[in-house]
């Protein structure tokens, strides 16, 4: 039997095209919190600890920084964005109620925004809280690094956000220089202090709907792409030996090109139900310059495939893009209530095969 690679070297070989033992496999952005009990639920009469299951299959760890800034108000983050709790059969989500932006036209009137500082977070202990996790640096560790555009949409409201895009583009690149100005500064103080210990820096920022894109490449190149193109080169100044990874839902094939313009070296999430995200047409046009990470879907196959037909799927997914390397394989996004256990399980075995499946198993039983 040839040797197994550990998590992080699994990572490594994907992310740099070469072919690993196995695929290596993420949860992403995991199941919501409502399916999270319902795995828990489910697992539990196998004797099976889902906790467990999900980290000792994870070949991936987040670092996060711990905020010490000035407690917020109720429901409202950092960015003055609040939101309430809409209820659904199952469970609630979070919906913004309040969009601190909204209808502001004027560049001068973002100065004076109580925009947030890179200072209120606990730098000095991320080094040392990274090696007591993993202390023999068996998984690759991902750094979230910032979501620009995301975050403005989410100050102003999508359709004030792509309005000006169109009509006031000034106003929109201001305010990208400050959030993306708070993103670079944290990026510049965590690789300050663990830099060699960082493999993926995860940007996000989501450019497409299910049958396109939400705004034209010459609008993306033009307004959003300068503030990714200076985030990529701090990282790469920084940590050259990362590899950025870029979140986005939807439709965004035409806009691969200038993702992998700016710096870009991961597509996460691999939207596969929507237009032009074929498996096969990713790979074959963009597979010798772009890794993938995601590509099950959670919106057609885990709730709604029987399991003969996700672990079918999930195969094919897994051949098509990790031949030759260049595939993490994860749930397209998270993964939702409603979506049968048994189908997680059958993504699990298919993607991690028998052996570590079984392994797996057996290691975190109650």
């Amino acid at each position: 039997m040839s040797q197994r690679m550990t998590p992080r070297e699994r990572v490594l070989a994907a992310i740099a095209h070469m072919q690993p033992d196995r695929v290596p496999f993420s949860w992403g952005f995991g199941p919501t919190r409502e399916m999270t009990v319902a795995l828990e639920q489910f697992l539990v009469g196998q004797g099976i600890d889902w906790q467990k299951l999900r980290y000792a299959v994870d070949d991936i760890r987040n670092v996060e920084l711990r905020y010490l800034g000035a407690a917020l108000p109720p429901r409202t983050d950092l960015w003055g964005i609040r939101r309430r709790a809409m209820q659904y059969h199952g469970g609630a989500y979070d919906e913004i109620d309040y969009y601190p932006l909204a209808g502001v036209e004027d560049v001068a009137a973002l100065a004076a925004y109580p925009w947030p500082s890179a200072d209120d977070y606990d730098y000095d202990s991320v080094r040392a809280r990274i090696l007591a996790g993993d202390p023999a640096r068996r998984y690759a560790t991902k750094f979230g690094g910032g979501n620009p555009f995301e975050i403005y949409c989410w100050m102003t409201g999508l359709e004030e956000a792509l309005e000006n895009v169109l009509v006031n583009p000034s106003l929109v690149r201001a305010a990208l220089d400050y959030i993306s100005g708070f993103f670079i500064a944290r990026i510049e103080r965590v690789l300050a202090q663990c830099g060699d210990l960082v493999d993926l820096l995860f940007y996000a920022d989501d450019l497409g709907g299910q049958q396109g894109l939400l705004l034209s490449r010459t609008a993306f190149r033009e307004v959003v792409m300068p503030c990714h193109q200076r985030m990529a080169d701090v990282a790469h100044r920084l940590a050259p030996h990362a590899k950025i990874m870029h979140h986005s839902d939807g439709s965004v094939f035409d806009l691969l090109p200038d993702l992998l313009e700016c710096g870009v070296d991961i597509l996460e999430a691999v939207q596969t139900d929507a237009a032009k995200m074929e498996p096969e047409r990713l790979k074959a046009a963009f597979g010798d310059r772009l890794g993938f990470h995601g590509g099950i879907s959670v919106q057609s196959l885990l709730p709604y495939g029987d399991r003969a037909f996700v672990a079918s799927e999930c195969r094919r997914i897994v051949e098509i893009l990790g031949e030759h390397g260049g595939y993490i394989a994860a749930p397209a996004h998270a993964i939702q209530y409603g979506t049968p256990p048994e189908n997680v399980l059958a993504m699990l075995l298919a993607v991690l095969g028998e052996e570590d499946y079984q392994a797996a198993l057996s290691g975190v039983r109650e």
